[in-house]
C-alpha cells in the first residue's frame, strides 16, 4: 500500500475510500436535484446543470456509427449496380448519388473525429454511464457499456507521455505517480494500485533528469572505458561499437524517435566517439 502522500501532495486514503464507496452506491450516485418522476425536460435541464462543473463526456455510439456507415455503403453499392446495369445515369439516380456520397463522406469524417477524442475509461466511464441511466431510466434504459465508448476533449494542460514516463508511472509509488486531480477522478483505480493515465509533475521532472543524466553518461562512460587503465585499438573499437548500438536502441525504442532522427543522432554520436578515439590514439 502506498503511503498517504508526499510533502505538498498529501492525500487522505480514508477520504478516497469514502468517495469510492459513494461512487459505487446507486442511490448517492444520482444527481441530488434530479427526481426520477420529474418530467423529461426538467430532468434534462437538471442533469445538464449538475454536469457543468466538468467538461462534457460523449458517447461515440460506435455500433450505431458503424451501422449507419454500412447502410450508406450498401445503398451506394446498389445505386452503382443500377447505373452500370442500365448503362445510363438518369437525373433521379445522379441526384441520389450526390446526396448519398456527401452524407457518406461526412459520416466517415464524423466517426474519425469522435474516435480520436480522448478516451474516458475505467471508473470514470462506469460512473458516467450510471449517472445517465439513473437520470433518464425511462427514456434510455440500459446504456451499452462499450470499451472506450466515452470520449472527452483533450486537456491541453496535461503533460505529454512517452515510454520512459509510462515506465515510471507503472513502478513509482502511487502517491507521486498520480496527479491530485486524477486521484479523485479515478479513485477506484488508485486504491486498486493501477498505474495512472496522466503524468504528474514528479514523474515529468524525474524523466527529464534521467534523460539528461543518461545523455551525459553515454558520452562520459565510453570515454573513461577507452582511456582507463590503458589505451588499445581493440578496446576502443569494441567500446565505440557497443556504445553506438546502445544509443541507437535507446533512442528508437525508449524515446520513440523517428527513423530519420535516429540515424542523424546516432551518426552524430558515433562521430564524437570516433574523434575522441583519433585524438586519444
Amino acid at each position: 500500500m502506498a503511503q498517504n502522500g508526499s510533502p505538498g501532495h498529501a492525500i487522505n486514503i480514508d477520504a478516497l475510500k469514502s468517495v469510492s464507496d459513494n461512487k459505487t452506491n446507486d442511490n448517492t450516485n444520482r444527481p441530488r436535484s434530479i427526481h426520477p418522476d420529474a418530467p423529461y425536460e426538467q430532468r434534462l435541464f437538471q442533469y445538464t446543470d449538475n454536469s457543468l462543473r466538468e467538461e462534457p463526456r460523449f458517447l461515440i455510439f460506435r455500433s450505431l456509427q458503424t451501422l449507419n456507415l454500412f447502410r450508406m455503403q450498401s445503398d451506394l453499392a446498389k445505386l452503382q449496380n443500377k447505373i452500370w446495369k442500365d448503362e445510363a445515369a438518369v437525373e433521379e439516380d445522379t441526384g441520389k448519388l450526390t446526396v448519398l456520397l456527401s452524407k457518406y463522406t461526412s459520416a466517415i469524417r464524423d466517426y474519425e473525429y469522435l474516435k480520436h477524442l480522448t478516451p474516458v475509461t475505467g471508473s470514470q466511464a462506469k460512473h458516467t454511464r450510471r449517472d445517465l441511466e439513473l437520470a433518464f431510466d425511462s427514456e434510455v434504459g440500459t446504456v451499452i457499456d462499450e470499451a472506450a465508448g466515452y470520449r472527452r476533449f483533450a486537456d491541453p494542460d496535461l503533460l505529454p507521455t512517452d515510454n520512459l514516463r509510462n515506465f515510471l508511472k507503472r513502478f513509482l509509488p502511487r502517491s507521486v505517480a498520480y496527479t491530485r486531480g486524477e486521484m479523485w477522478r479515478r479513485t477506484e483505480e488508485y486504491l486498486r494500485g493501477e498505474p495512472p493515465e496522466e503524468v504528474s509533475l514528479f514523474v515529468d521532472v524525474l524523466a527529464r533528469f534521467l534523460v539528461a543524466f543518461l545523455g551525459g553518461a553515454m558520452l562520459v562512460v565510453p570515454m573513461l572505458i577507452m582511456r582507463l587503465p590503458e589505451i588499445t585499438v581493440v578496446k576502443s573499437l569494441v567500446t565505440v561499437s557497443a556504445a553506438v548500438m546502445l544509443f541507437a536502441g535507446a533512442l528508437s525504442v525508449l524515446f520513440r524517435a523517428s527513423n530519420t532522427d535516429t540515424i542523424i543522432a546516432t551518426a552524430t554520436y558515433a562521430a564524437v566517439l570516433v574523434v575522441f578515439v583519433g585524438v586519444s590514439g
